[in-house]
Parts: C-alpha cells; structure tokens; sequence
C-alpha cells in the first residue's frame, strides 16, 4: 500500500495505530504523548505522524471542535523531544544529512546510527530499524 493509502486507512486514528511511520527511537515519546492526550482529550484522532526533514510531524484532530491548548502544547513538546532524539535508536541526536554533506536526505541520529545510516547500512521501514546484509 502508498503512503497516501496509509495515511487513509489511518485517519482518524490514535497514536499506537501510527507507530510504524516513524522509527523505534521515537515511539517511547509518542507513546508517552498517546498517555497525556487520552487524559486530555480521550476522543482524540490523529490525521497524520510521519518524519520530514528530520522532524517528527504530528497532526492532531478533535473533529468540529477545536483542539485544545494544552494539546497543541503537548504535541509541541514531543515534537522538540523528537528533534533531539535518534529515529533509529532513541539516544540524544541531531538532524543530519548523510556524511553530513549539504542537501540531501535528513534524518535525527545519533553519531553511532549516523554513520551506520551514511554508509546505508541501516534504515527503517514501516517502524522497524533494518539492518542491511554486507
């Protein structure tokens, strides 16, 4: 299935039913988020999670009604956690590009998943980190 099948087959959904588009490193922080927000706002959708320049990207709905202050705050924090945080493997990371070379792919690694990641030896597919044969 596309990307766009993907996103539609999971609008509307919660946090745990998007895990798999982003990496392993980031799924204690937005399992964490999925905790806060069901206290918050226990009917919450999400309309989108997914990886983009480096940064974690989450859209948050709460149908005909608007989305709660405290919510956009929570999502926030997530977001800036995640831009500290390796995709891959969950240690403190920055985005960067492979071998740190001006444009390109960027991803938030870590130097040990970085290097792993520019040399293609790592990369994450639906959630999980794969490790290619060499």
């Amino acid at each position: 299935m596309d990307n766009e099948g993907n996103r539609s087959a999971a609008a509307g959904a919660q946090i745990p039913a998007r895990l798999r588009a982003v990496g392993p490193g980031w799924h204690p922080l937005l399992e964490r988020l999925h905790a806060q927000l069901t206290v918050d706002m226990p009917g919450y959708r999400v309309t989108d999670v997914t990886e983009k320049l480096g940064g974690l990207r989450i859209h948050v709905t709460a149908g005909e009604q608007a989305v709660p202050e405290k919510v956009s705050t929570l999502v926030a924090a997530s977001v800036a956690e995640a831009a500290a945080t390796c995709e891959f493997c969950g240690a403190v990371g920055r985005p960067r590009s492979r071998n740190d070379a001006p444009g390109g792919w960027i991803k938030t690694v870590c130097d040990t998943c970085h290097a792993d990641w520019s040399a293609h030896k790592i990369l994450i597919v639906r959630g999980d980190v794969l490790r290619r044969p060499v």
